[in-house]
């Protein structure tokens, strides 16, 4: 399953959603709900917005298209500020990706099919705030047609690429911490994997301790946190730093009263 992973996530040709199908499963064989939960957001979409990682939010530049009596405008870009004053602060050029894997493919095949090099994407209540808008300047002799964030293609490929990455980090962490004969990684390895990688945590030495191996000669590894420096050795080596100061000084001193 590790293996199968791995391969998947190495290689562009191979499937990302099926790819996550088989992360679900190391999941539920490892007992890892934080595992099978990601991946089955990235698969279906990411319904809490807190959940959503940091490589899905990008800033694209808001648009509009609008008609005006003598002409129409496409891809007008606006500012924030330009918005009405109850939605400001609630749509930006903040886009916070949500769609699933499938959904975001689809997007790029369907705008490279139509020779576009952008997809649009409507906030939530993008027709409300139309209304809003153009309620405002009724007497502008412009009409707004559509709000939107322009995303490049580019960008939406960015995104997959850093999921599979992603996949690729998570196979590396749990191997690090697997014994050369272990086919699957344990609970506790794949608990770190995912602290690790998608919350950033910080990773635990393993000591190797052959000496209390058990009457069936298997030894023990024990997981030590990370030793942080005490205040009393800090304090030790800022005085030894201050005294290799003071005796520089004193030589120096000496030197030129030996100099005349």
């Amino acid at each position: 399953m590790l293996a199968e992973i791995e391969r998947g996530a190495l290689n562009d040709s191979v499937s990302l959603a099926a790819t996550l199908r088989r992360c679900i499963a190391l999941g539920a064989q490892t007992r890892s709900a934080e595992l099978r939960d990601w991946a089955s957001n990235e698969l279906s979409g990411f319904r809490n917005d807190k959940d959503i990682p940091k490589y899905r939010i990008i800033h694209v530049p808001l648009k509009i298209d609008a008609v005006a009596i003598t002409a129409q405008i496409r891809g007008q870009q606006i500012s924030p500020t330009d918005l009405p004053d109850v939605v400001q602060g609630h749509i930006s050029e903040e886009l916070r990706l949500a769609y699933g894997v499938g959904d975001i493919q689809a997007l790029i095949r369907n705008a490279e099919r139509s020779g576009q090099r952008t997809v649009k994407l409507s906030p939530d209540g993008a027709a409300d705030v139309v209304k809003m808008m153009n309620l405002e300047m009724q007497n502008a002799g412009q009409s707004i047609m559509a709000l939107y964030w322009d995303v490049s293609i580019s960008r939406l490929e960015g995104m997959l690429d850093q999921i599979r990455t992603t996949l690729v980090r998570l196979v590396s962490e749990m191997r690090a911490t697997m014994s050369d004969d272990e086919l699957m990684p344990s609970s506790e390895e794949t608990a770190q994997a995912v602290n690790v990688v998608l919350h950033g945590g910080k990773r635990q030495s393993v000591t190797i301790n052959a000496a209390k191996a058990d009457n069936s000669g298997i030894a023990r590894i024990e997981s030590v946190p990370e030793q942080k420096e005490s205040r009393w050795t800090k304090i030790s080596t800022i005085w030894v730093i201050i005294g290799v100061i003071v005796a520089l000084i004193a030589l120096y001193i000496a030197y030129r009263q030996w100099r005349g």
